[in-house]
C-alpha cells in the first residue's frame, strides 16, 4: 500500500506542480524533490521507530511520492533541449536513473536490513499478527517440507496428475499456508535513516549543476546543414490546454496506463513469484531483485535510443508485441529458473522503455515547452497503474491462488495496449493538419519546421 500510494503521488505530483516546476526551473525543483524525498525517508523511519503505520504512509507514500514526482519531472524538458535530434536518448539518459537507482539500492538494502529468518505460517495470519501474539511456529509446517511439497506439486502440474488424490490432498495442504522473511525492526529504521540522508547528499549538489542550455543553443542547432537533412519533427509548439482536446493524449495516456500495471504488477510481486512459482533460492531472489533493476534502467535508455531510429509509434507497437507473447511464456517456464528470470528481465525492458520513450513521443507531437506539463499529466496513468496493477494482481491470486492466472489475465490485457498503438499512427498523420487549424494565419506563418518549410510536414 505504502508503495503504490509513493507511485499515486507521483503522477499527482508531477500533473499538479508540472507547470510550476517548469516555471521555476530544473534546478530549483531538483532541489525541492530532495527535501521532500529526504524527508520522506526519514521521517518513514522514525514512524517505523515508533510503530506508527499511518504515520509511515504519510511520509513514505505521500512525502517522498511528491518527492518523486518533482525529481522526476525536473530534469528532463532540460536534458531534451540539449539534445533536439535525439530526444529518445535524452529522455532515456534522464530516466535511465530511475530505474539504475534500484539496482544499486537493492544491494544497499540486503546490507542495511538483512532478513533474520524464512518461516512458514498460516495464510489468514498476518506476519506482524504472528509476531505480535510471540507463538512459535513449532505447530506449522517446516521450511523444508513446504517447500518439499510445492516442488512435487508442481511435478504433478507438469505430469498432468492433477486429479489424483494425493495432488489434491498436497494442494489442501499448501494452500493453508505461506512463507514469509523476519526482519529486525530497528535496522528497518536505521536503513531509511541513512537512504534519507545519502540521497540529499547525493540530490542536492545534482540539482545545483542542472542548467538549461544557452538562449540560441536550439536555433543555431536547427539551422545547422548537417541537422536539417538528418530531422523531420516539427518544433511548432502546441499549448497543452490544447493537446488536453486531442484523442492522441488520451491514446498515450492509455498506453502508459496498461503498459505500467502489466509492469508494476510483475515488479511488486517479482520476488514471491520467483518464491512460488520457480522455488528460487534467497540468494538468487535477491539476484532477481538487482536485474530487474538493472533491465528497468537498460530498458530505459535502450528502447528509447532505438526510437529515434525507428520512432516512436513502432517502438511501442513493439513493446507490446513482445509482452503479449512474453507474459504467456513466464507462466509455462516455471520449470526453468533461468527461462523465467531471463523473460522477466525481458518484460522489464518494456515497462522502463515506455517511461522513457513517452516524453520524446509528447515533443514529437505536441512540441518541447509544454512537454513537461503534459507528461505530469500522462504520468497520472503511472499512478492509476500503482494502485490498478498491484490491486488486480493480488485479487486474481486470491482467487486462484496462483500466480499464473494472473499473467495469462495481463498478457490478454497487452493485446488492448497493442491495438491503441496502433490506432495512435493516426493522431500522428492527423497533425499538421491540426496544426494549420489550431492557429490563426500570423501563427501559421511563424510556424517553424525543421526542413525549414514552413506548414508543411
Amino acid at each position: 500500500m505504502a508503495f503504490s500510494l509513493a507511485i499515486f503521488f507521483l503522477g499527482l505530483t508531477a500533473a499538479c506542480l508540472g507547470p510550476t516546476i517548469q516555471k521555476m526551473g530544473a534546478s530549483k525543483g531538483g532541489l525541492l524533490s530532495a527535501l521532500c524525498f529526504g524527508l520522506g525517508l526519514i521521517g518513514a523511519g522514525f514512524a517505523c521507530q515508533i510503530g506508527n503505520l499511518a504515520l509511515f504512509y504519510l511520509f513514505f507514500g505521500i512525502l517522498s511520492g511528491i518527492g518523486l514526482g518533482i525529481g522526476y519531472i525536473a530534469p528532463i524538458s532540460t536534458l531534451v533541449r540539449w539534445f533536439p535530434d535525439r530526444r529518445g536518448l535524452a529522455t532515456g539518459l534522464a530516466i535511465m536513473g530511475f530505474g539504475f537507482g534500484g539496482l544499486i539500492c537493492a544491494k544497499l538494502i540486503d546490507q542495511f536490513v538483512p532478513a533474520q529468518a524464512e518461516i512458514v505460517l498460516p495464510t489468514e495470519l498476518s506476519t506482524y499478527e504472528h509476531l505480535q501474539s510471540g507463538n512459535t511456529t513449532a505447530n506449522y509446517p517446516s521450511l523444508e517440507s513446504f517447500q518439499a511439497n510445492a516442488q512435487q506439486l508442481q511435478k504433478m502440474e507438469h505430469a498432468g496428475e492433477t486429479e489424483t488424490s494425493i495432488y489434491l490432498q498436497l494442494q489442501a495442504t499448501q494452500e493453508k499456508y505461506r512463507t514469509t522473511l523476519l526482519y529486525d525492526k530497528s535496522t528497518i529504521s536505521r536503513a531509511f535513516y541513512g537512504l534519507g540522508i545519502l540521497y540529499v547528499c547525493l540530490m542536492i549538489p545534482s540539482a545545483l549543476y542542472i542548467s538549461p542550455p544557452p538562449a540560441d543553443y536550439e536555433a543555431q542547432f536547427a539551422n545547422s546543414p548537417s541537422k536539417k537533412k538528418s530531422s523531420k519533427q516539427p518544433i511548432g509548439e502546441m499549448s497543452a490546454s490544447a493537446v488536453l482536446k486531442r484523442p492522441g493524449f488520451y491514446g498515450l495516456w492509455l498506453m502508459l496506463f496498461l503498459n505500467a500495471s502489466c509492469g508494476i504488477a510483475v515488479i511488486s510481486t517479482a520476488k514471491k513469484m520467483g518464491y512460488e512459482m520457480v522455488h528460487l533460492p534467497d540468494a538468487m531472489a535477491s539476484l532477481m531483485v538487482m536485474g530487474i533493476s538493472l533491465f528497468n534502467g537498460l530498458g530505459r535508455i535502450g528502447w528509447a535510443t532505438f526510437s529515434d531510429r525507428i520512432g516512436r509509434p513502432n517502438t511501442f507497437t513493439a513493446f507490446f508485441i513482445i509482452q503479449m507473447i512474453a507474459f504467456p511464456l513466464l507462466a509455462n517456464v516455471t520449470m526453468f529458473p533461468m527461462a523465467f528470470l531471463a523473460i522477466t528481465f525481458v518484460i522489464i525492458t518494456c515497462y522502463g522503455g515506455a517511461f522513457s520513450t513517452i516524453p520524446a513521443y509528447i515533443s514529437d507531437l505536441y512540441g518541447l515547452k509544454s512537454m513537461s506539463t503534459v507528461l505530469g499529466y500522462i504520468l497520472t496513468a503511472w499512478s492509476m497503474a500503482g494502485l490498478v496493477g498491484p490491486m488486480l494482481n493480488a485479487y486474481v491470486y486470491e482467487k486462484t491462488h496462483s500466480y499464473q492466472f494472473s499473467l495469462y489475465f495481463f498478457g490478454g490485457t497487452v493485446i488492448a495496449a497493442l491495438v491503441l498503438s496502433i490506432l495512435m499512427r493516426w493522431e500522428v498523420k492527423s497533425l499538421p493538419r491540426h496544426y494549420q487549424m489550431a492557429t490563426d494565419e500570423a501563427e501559421l506563418n511563424n510556424l517553424q519546421w525543421a526542413d525549414g518549410k514552413p506548414g508543411s510536414a
